[in-house]
C-alpha cells in the first residue's frame, strides 16, 4: 500500500516546459545572451527557477553576482506568470489521477515551482484544494536534487499522521526531481522521462493516463521490499 503520492507540479502535472523555456529565454536575451532549447534541456529543466538562472549563465559562459541573478530570476518568474495567464495544459491523466487518490492515499505536490507561480498554476486548474500539503521552492533553502523538499513534505504529513517513507511514491520528469527524492528515502517514479533519465528511478511510466496508486505502488514495488536495480 501506498503512504503517499508525493507530485511534482511542473512537467508532470501540468505542460509548461516550453512555458519555461521561452521565460527564462527571453530573460536571458535580454541581457545579450542567447540560449538554445538544446541547452535548456540539457542544463536548466527540473531546476528551480533561480538555479536554472545560474545554471544557464554557466551553460553561456557568462558570469552575474548574485544581486543580478536574483534579478534575473523575478524577471524570468514573471515572464512565466504573464505566460500561464494565456494558458497552459494538464498533462493527460493527471486529473484522474487525483480523483482516484482522493480517500486512497495522502497526496503532497512537492515542486521546484515557486510559491508564486504554483499558486496560480493550482487556482487556474482548479486544484487548491488537491493535497494536504504543498511544498514550493520557497519552504526550503535547498532545492531539488536535495532531500529537503521530500523530508520537508514528510514533515509537514506528520504532523497529522505518521508516514512512512518508504511507502512514498514521487513522481518526477527530471534528474534533480529523481535524485532529491531517493535522496529524502522516498521511491521516484520517472513520467514521461527520457531513458537516460528515467532508468535512475525506481520504475517509469509514459504518461499518467490510467494510473492510480496502487498501479504505481506495484511497479515501485512497494510491497515486495526491494526496490528495482
Amino acid at each position: 500500500m501506498v503512504d503517499a503520492l508525493f507530485i511534482e507540479l511542473e512537467g508532470v502535472l501540468a505542460e509548461t516546459l516550453s512555458l519555461r523555456r521561452r521565460a527564462l529565454q527571453s530573460t536571458l536575451a535580454a541581457d545579450g545572451l542567447p540560449f538554445s532549447d538544446d541547452l535548456f534541456a540539457e542544463q536548466c529543466w527540473g531546476l528551480a527557477t533561480r538555479e536554472a538562472v545560474r545554471a544557464a549563465l554557466g551553460a553561456a559562459g557568462a558570469e552575474r553576482d548574485d544581486v543580478v541573478i536574483d534579478l534575473m530570476t523575478a524577471r524570468a518568474d514573471r515572464a512565466f506568470t504573464a505566460g500561464l495567464a494565456l494558458g497552459f495544459a494538464l498533462a493527460p491523466g493527471a486529473r484522474e489521477l487525483l480523483v482516484a487518490a482522493h480517500g486512497l492515499t495522502r497526496l503532497a505536490l512537492v515542486t521546484r515551482a515557486s510559491r508564486h507561480s504554483a499558486e496560480p498554476m493550482l487556482a487556474l486548474a482548479s486544484l487548491e484544494d488537491a493535497f494536504e500539503c504543498i511544498v514550493t521552492a520557497d519552504d526550503t533553502l535547498d532545492g531539488k536534487p536535495a532531500a529537503a523538499p521530500y523530508r520537508r513534505a514528510i514533515e509537514r504529513l506528520a504532523r497529522r499522521r505518521a508516514v512512512d517513507p518508504s511507502r512514498v511514491i514521487a513522481l518526477e520528469d527530471a534528474l534533480p526531481g529523481i535524485r532529491g527524492a531517493r535522496a529524502g528515502g522516498v521511491r521516484p517514479v520517472a513520467v514521461g522521462a527520457a531513458p537516460h533519465v528515467a532508468v535512475e528511478a525506481d520504475a517509469c511510466v509514459t504518461s499518467l493516463v490510467g494510473q492510480t496508486p496502487a498501479r504505481l505502488g506495484e511497479l515501485a514495488a512497494i510491497d515486495r521490499g526491494a526496490r528495482a536495480s
